[in-house]
């Protein structure tokens, strides 16, 4: 009888451990319940949000600005984060001022932004930036950017990196969205349905909200946006991001004269190596003010050359952050030029910095001397533009490809090395400037070591 006992004991404690371990399986994706909780109540606030008011009346726009200011107790976070905000909310101001300006705007357009908390707890932040766009008439344009930012590091987590468990998450998503647009029968746009990296979520109660912009505007009566559950996806893990490198500010120059008509963000790069943050700061603040000055001659030949001319010369300059960790600092800066005609010219240059000595580096440098890295791309590369074919019909021989050159441009984001070209040097215009991301994986083996721990 007590064996019986034993045994009926064993059995019901290894029956509750199975019925454990299959509820955390099930729920594992929900573990991220201790990360989402949409319930600012249930948590202590760790951080703190003041608002800076501004307003801006410029020839026929006005612009009623409501800028959150993040105050926390890690102040490199808190710095990096407030940063991050105000570079992007003053770049959408500087740009409507700009095409108020070079389209000689008659109609009135108001402008408001302002800001939501869509989630806070100890470890992430999802503010969202809207943008209400009023133009003339009854004519109007809803936008907004949701930022989720890792407390612990200051990062932002793009969509890829809050479903890295998910490698087919863009997938999962466009086929949930088109499957409830069919079975809601919404009238909308299907191509405007595009998943990638840099799609704007929000994290909310069950799952989250993904949304394309304009989400909403005058023309269309329904809204992009739609709720994606957790339970589409595989898994959702704790989300851990590197800690930063460097903050990084803007230095914005402005410039509307009878020639030109310029708006030339500069990254400012600060660490605690000043003779790194000089010598980083120097250089690329020198590449872009030459390119700026050599604008402004064009700009004048250009006048010169049409004096009747509607269209003002456009030059202008932003960057973009793609890793910051690791002791790689990777930085994309943007030019564009426009002097009318059927489409403007853009060209990318990448500083990709080693943050333990601030040298910038070469394709070359990244891999070992023995091995041809060239062959290694040149086959990753042809193996992504014959899936682009396969993918869509329309790629076909669109991409004339023979090899990377020596001084070849790339850049690096998160655990990928991504080569790109320049517009017209593989395709047409068309084509954008074409991109190829190349995995760690793909890579690892012909790597320097000390380079290796850049792709994590």
């Amino acid at each position: 009888m007590k064996s019986t006992r034993n045994f009926i004991k064993s059995l019901t404690i290894i029956t509750i451990g199975i019925v454990i371990m299959y509820f955390i399986k099930e729920n594992s994706f929900l573990r991220i319940g201790d990360i989402i909780q949409n319930n600012l109540s249930q948590v202590l606030r760790t951080v703190k949000i003041t608002e800076e008011n501004s307003k801006v009346n410029y020839k026929n726009i006005t612009l009623n600005i409501k800028m959150p200011e993040v105050h926390y107790e890690n102040k490199d976070v808190e710095r990096y984060i407030n940063t991050y905000i105000r570079k992007n909310v003053n770049e959408f101001v500087n740009e409507q001022k700009q095409i108020s300006e070079i389209t000689n705007r008659k109609s009135k357009t108001s402008v408001s932004v302002g800001y939501d908390i869509a989630f806070e707890n100890k470890k992430l932040l999802n503010i969202v930036i809207y943008r209400d766009i009023k133009l003339e008439k009854d004519k109007f344009k809803l936008e907004k950017d949701s930022y989720i930012f890792d407390l612990n590091t200051g990062q932002r987590i793009y969509l890829d990196n809050f479903l890295k468990e998910n490698d087919d998450y863009n997938q999962v998503i466009e086929n949930y969205i088109n499957n409830y647009i069919d079975e809601k029968k919404i009238k909308l746009d299907k191509d405007k349905i595009v998943v990638d990296k840099y799609t704007n979520y929000i994290l909310s109660d069950g799952g989250i909200d993904v949304y394309f912009n304009p989400y909403k505007d005058s023309e269309n009566k329904v809204d992009y946006e739609f709720k994606v559950p957790y339970e589409v996806f595989n898994n959702i893990k704790m989300i851990e991001t590197s800690e930063i490198v460097a903050n990084v500010d803007t230095q914005t120059i402005t410039n509307n004269n009878k020639y030109i008509n310029s708006v030339i963000n500069i990254p400012i790069i600060m660490t605690q190596n000043k003779d790194i943050e000089r010598s980083i700061n120097d250089r690329i603040k020198n590449d872009i003010m030459q390119d700026y000055n050599k604008s402004q001659e064009e700009a004048k030949a250009y006048i010169k050359d049409y004096p009747e001319g509607e269209v003002k010369f456009v030059a202008n300059t932003d960057f973009e952050v793609k890793k910051n960790s690791d002791n790689m600092l990777s930085i994309l800066v943007k030019y564009y030029k426009y002097s009318g005609g059927a489409h403007g010219y853009y060209e990318n240059i990448a500083y990709n910095i080693d943050m333990r000595d601030g040298n910038i580096l070469k394709l070359s440098d990244l891999f070992k001397t023995q091995v041809n890295y060239k062959e290694v791309i040149n086959k990753e590369i042809r193996n992504q533009i014959e899936d682009l074919g396969k993918t869509d019909k329309e790629n076909v021989g669109i991409y004339q490809f023979n090899s990377i050159k020596d001084d070849q441009k790339f850049y690096i984001q998160d655990d990928n090395l991504v080569i790109y070209f320049d517009l017209y040097d593989i395709a047409p215009y068309a084509a954008g400037i074409p991109e190829f991301l190349l995995n760690i994986n793909s890579i690892s083996h012909i790597l320097k070591y000390e380079y290796i721990e850049f792709f994590k």
